[in-house]
């Protein structure tokens, strides 16, 4: 069995990717804040997650790299900490690592580099974010495929139940259902979101079928964070959603802040490349419902299964 080194693993697109592939990689990872209790994973924290790139790539004898620390969570989540001037620094440095050692890497960038006016961004849109995230995201995926000929950089905008268990999505749903406040859904912009463990299985695809380059991978669906929230409280069967609605207009700097401007990607390359349909919205949130009830979000949370029981050690 392969190794597969995931940076990130506190991350929704980290933690759902090892939780989705543990039974096709032996998989190690690093999370850096918190620590995630992933089943079949091998986490790293502490001291052991700053441990030289190179150095953790060699001791593991690791096969592939995804790094998942950069942009991990959704560009819609507003505590989240993505595009950060550390974490784009580190993932630089373990692609020259990867580089060094031959070693296939992956770099999980975000839809949020992208804006509009156009919908259903190419690969080779222009239509760069102004945002200093944005446009430090930019120079940090070219600084990734110049260092590394065999990198791929997937630009996304993962979904998902949260490794740690408290994440936006958890958070989201509560807040809905009692009926709070939900000031981010009121923010302007548009996404085609992904359900992470979906992206997961894509990306197995990509690293068996070697891509290198740029490619968008991404739901079939373009929509906004209202939309999503009423579809979420469908399928999770939620009661209450008391959002009112007003007739908003955005200023043009407001829609250029990251995440809050056009960024839904088209997929047609790595539809064409791996022979794969993007789920759609409502397929991505049935799964996720289902999650609830099939032992995944047990797994992902390092929870004993429905039906299962704990041993003491």
């Amino acid at each position: 069995m392969k190794t597969l080194l995931i940076y990130g693993l506190e991350t929704v697109a980290g933690g759902n990717i090892a939780t989705t592939l543990r039974s096709e990689f032996r998989i190690v990872g690093t999370a850096l804040h918190g620590t995630p209790e992933l089943h079949g994973c091998q986490v790293l924290s502490g001291q052991a997650a700053q441990t030289a790139p190179h150095r953790l790539m060699s001791d593991a004898n690791v096969d592939y790299v995804i790094d998942a620390s950069c942009c991990g969570d959704s560009a819609w989540n507003p505590t989240a900490d993505v595009a950060s001037d550390d974490r784009c620094e580190a993932s630089i440095e373990r692609a020259k690592s990867a580089a060094a050692l031959n070693i296939p890497f992956v770099f999980l960038s975000s839809d949020a580099v992208l804006t509009g006016p156009w919908m259903f961004h190419e690969e080779d849109s222009t239509e760069y974010s102004t945002s200093v995230a944005g446009q430090r995201l930019k120079q940090t995926e070219e600084d990734i495929l110049s260092a590394h000929a065999g990198s791929l950089v997937v630009r996304t905008h993962p979904i998902g139940w949260s490794p740690c268990g408290n994440g936006w999505l958890e958070q989201l749903a509560e807040r809905l259902q009692q009926g709070k406040a939900c000031p981010e859904l009121s923010r302007p912009g548009y996404a085609t979101p992904l359900l992470a463990s979906e992206l997961a299985t894509i990306l197995s695809r990509a690293l068996t079928e070697n891509l290198t380059g740029r490619f968008h991978i991404a739901g079939a669906e373009r929509i906004n964070r209202v939309q999503f929230a009423r579809r979420l409280k469908e399928n999770l069967n939620l009661h209450t959603f008391r959002m009112q609605l007003t007739e908003q207009h955005f200023s043009k700097a407001e829609r250029q802040s990251f995440g809050c401007g056009e960024s839904s990607l088209q997929t047609r390359g790595i539809r064409r490349a791996l022979c794969v349909a993007m789920p759609t919205m409502t397929e991505s949130l049935q799964t996720l419902a289902d999650q609830q009830s099939n032992g995944y979000v047990a797994h992902l949370q390092g929870q004993p299964a429905p039906g299962s029981y704990s041993r003491a050690a």
